[in-house]
């Protein structure tokens, strides 16, 4: 049975063609000479045509699939290294505002341990002079304590009358007299403790100390933001040119050319603003390629709908010349 019917009588001009193909008793000729329905073997020759498309439409697919993921880990990679040099450049900033208040408070330390060694000493003079008088009015004392003796006088008899006083008063300076070895061993053991403070701590002015050893880390971070571009020379190593040698100092290591060799800012180095373009480029050829994956996608969709249409259709009995003219 046929699935298409023409009213002859309507169709009075139509070609030679058309009107076999639309013939009720036309059976499919043998061999590979077409079914015998012009209709049907457009279909078919459609058919292969757009398998072949969608076949082709496919492997694209399989191939820019398998691109992308490529891509993809690669730029995981990049970005992944991008942000362990972010963090490590918030870190080195960090790092440098905790020496900027360090050292801040390093200088404090540093006048207030001038200013104390000052006063120290001041007071060192001091107790000096003061107890240089105690000696002299002790010896004083001695002196007329022994003319008393030598007078022999039956007024000035010990524990009476001005002896009392005298001999009290000499008591006091005895007693005075006895505390300078302990206040002069304070002082001096103050004077030792701001010596260490001042050796340890150091002078801004200094070339030793805590205070050298904050001003060489600043440096080595360069928390100043200083220019530390080199020439081009200096810089073979960073981005392992070939061909550069140097003489290696005693107790340092040498320089294989291997990258990264980082400077800080880290954020301002060349090998970040490298990884930073790489990271940059793959992410547009993702952008690019995931849009292109997605059109191509489309096609081969519409392609094996298109196909499967076909299919549906060559592969019904009743429109099939071989099945539906054995009937």
């Amino acid at each position: 049975m046929l699935i298409l019917k023409y009213d002859l009588g309507e169709v009075l001009e139509c070609e030679p063609k058309i009107r076999e193909c639309c013939e009720k008793e036309i059976k499919p000729p043998d061999g590979n000479k077409g079914s015998g329905d012009c209709c049907y073997d457009e279909w078919t020759a459609e058919y292969k045509e757009i398998d072949a498309r969608y076949k082709k439409a496919d492997k694209t697919v399989t191939y820019l699939t398998e691109r992308l993921s490529h891509l993809t880990a690669q730029r995981d990679m990049w970005k992944i290294w991008k942000d362990e040099m972010d963090k490590a450049c918030d870190y080195s900033k960090k790092i440098c505002r905790q020496l900027e208040i360090v050292l801040h408070h390093n200088a404090r330390i540093s006048q207030n341990e001038f200013l104390t060694k000052r006063a120290i000493n001041l007071l060192f003079c001091m107790l000096r002079d003061f107890f240089m008088q105690i000696d002299l009015l002790k010896k004083k004392y001695d002196s007329m304590a022994n003319c008393i003796k030598c007078l022999n006088n039956p007024a000035l008899v010990s524990g009476q009358g001005i002896m009392v006083l005298i001999e009290d008063y000499g008591k006091k300076l005895d007693a005075v007299i006895q505390t300078r070895d302990a206040l002069i061993e304070a002082i001096i053991m103050a004077i030792g403790i701001i010596n260490n403070i001042n050796k340890n701590v150091g002078h801004p002015s200094h070339h030793f100390g805590l205070n050298m050893v904050l001003k060489e880390w600043k440096k080595a971070f360069n928390c100043d933001g200083k220019n530390q571009e080199e020439s081009e020379e200096k810089r073979k190593p960073e981005f392992g040119m070939e061909g550069y040698q140097r003489n290696t100092p005693e107790g340092e290591f040498e320089d294989t050319g291997l990258e990264p060799m980082f400077k800080f800012p880290i954020c301002d180095s060349r090998y970040y603003k490298k990884i930073e373009g790489k990271y940059s480029e793959d992410t547009e050829d993702f952008n690019e390629l995931s849009k292109w994956l997605l059109n191509e996608t489309k096609h081969r969709d519409n392609l094996k709908a298109l196909r499967d249409g076909l299919n549906s259709v060559i592969s019904d009995p009743n429109v099939d010349p071989s099945k539906r003219c054995a009937k």
